[in-house]
């Protein structure tokens, strides 16, 4: 017994000198790149903010209204067959860490690892954006990352470090036309978490090949046909497994959605009711709520949130406004840019639809945000923009 703690515990401080150790390597390489000092120091603040808050949601864990992390950590303990995880949404997230979970690795030091897993993504998304960006003007966007609750979601035991990363690199391979077997194999990863997710961004990919007019004409029937024969296998299984009809027809699916809005009624302490709200409000609360003075607050949490929405909606109208003056229009824009600007703008739709619970809404955030941002960041003429504004 003793024998066993004692590997457990070398297994877990080995796991989190290795994650150290990897963390500082892409760090140093990153700021390598970067020749402002304003940046590097902006990088250094925002990597301890995104650890720090991890480390603090993994020890306070208890005080937080979840329990997904437990469910896929408990999943993967009792299971002893690994297969029997492989299934759509929840399961796979137990099947991604059952092999870490049989080692012994601890509930907290997987948060650890969730968070360098979205940590990389971070730096991904830094890299595309490019250090030219991000020493303009516009730095004054990249506040909206220093924000707690992006790093509370970003970097815990769930499905959003994962699908950041992928999406972000996903977005890479966009933007250089990298259509290659790792792309496909993003597409998957990303459908076996969330599957209408996966089916948002091809989507959005498909609108952005065919209003882009620099993509040869093969090219495109090629991406689109592949998108829609993709569509026609994967959507079954997703009505099949994921949403669990027991069989595909319009009655069942109108079932679903009546045992959903009846489920959804009054869940959790910030809930909010779909059948009693139009889809803008809904989209409203799911970009900018809490607000103090428009927002009943409850509990310290959703207060920090609202101070923090404070920032975020000077941040999301300051660019908003930039982008309408300077900003390319939309013919001009290069595939990255039309896929991110689409697929922002159909994700908080798609979410704002069945919106249902406030703190879920501040979750999906991390989905569509980082894609909002990178849009105006790359969109906005930074020579007409006003140099008084904020610089980091």
């Amino acid at each position: 017994m003793i024998n066993s703690t004692i590997t457990i515990f070398l297994i877990n401080s080995l796991v989190i000198i290795l994650l150290l150790l990897y963390v500082v390597y892409e760090l140093y390489k990153f700021l390598r790149t970067i020749k402002q000092t304003s940046l590097k120091t902006y990088i250094l603040i925002f990597s301890i903010v995104h650890f720090s808050i991890s480390l603090i949601f993994a020890f306070f864990f208890d005080k937080f209204n979840t329990t997904d992390p437990v469910k896929f950590y408990v999943n993967a303990l009792e299971e002893n067959n690994w297969f029997n995880l492989f299934y759509i949404g929840n399961s796979f997230m137990s099947f991604l860490i059952f092999p870490f979970v049989k080692l012994g690795i601890s509930f907290k030091v997987l948060f650890l690892l969730f968070s360098v897993i979205s940590f990389k993504g971070f730096l991904e998304y830094f890299k595309i954006i490019g250090t030219e960006h991000l020493e303009q003007n516009t730095s004054y966007i990249l506040l909206f990352l220093l924000l707690p609750s992006i790093h509370l979601w970003a970097g815990f035991l769930g499905k959003e470090p994962i699908l950041f990363l992928s999406m972000i690199v996903l977005l890479k391979k966009i933007k250089y036309s990298k259509y290659d077997w790792g792309f496909l194999g993003l597409g998957l990863l990303i459908f076996m978490i969330r599957p209408h997710l996966f089916f948002v961004l091809v989507f959005s990919l498909v609108l952005s090949i065919i209003t882009n007019k620099n993509i040869p004409k093969i090219t495109k029937r090629i991406l689109v046909f592949g998108s829609i024969i993709t569509s026609i296998v994967f959507i079954p299984i997703f009505l099949r497994f994921f949403l669990r009809l027991e069989d595909i027809s319009f009655n069942s699916m109108l079932g679903y959605l009546d045992d959903f809005l009846i489920l959804t009624q009054n869940l959790g302490n910030a809930s909010i009711s779909i059948s009693d709200t139009t889809i803008f409000t809904r989209i409203f609360f799911l970009i900018f709520m809490p607000l103090p003075l428009l927002y009943n607050i409850n509990n310290e949490i959703q207060l920090i949130a609202s101070m923090e929405n404070i920032l975020f909606l000077i941040i999301f109208i300051i660019a908003l406004i930039n982008y309408l003056k300077n900003g390319s229009k939309f013919k001009a824009l290069v595939i990255d840019q039309k896929f991110t600007l689409i697929a922002s703008i159909t994700l908080i739709v798609f979410f704002g639809s069945y919106l249902y619970n406030l703190g879920m809404g501040n979750r999906m955030r991390i989905m569509f945000l980082p894609y909002l941002f990178y849009f105006f960041i790359n969109t906005i003429n930074l020579k007409n923009i006003k140099s008084k504004q904020v610089k980091i």
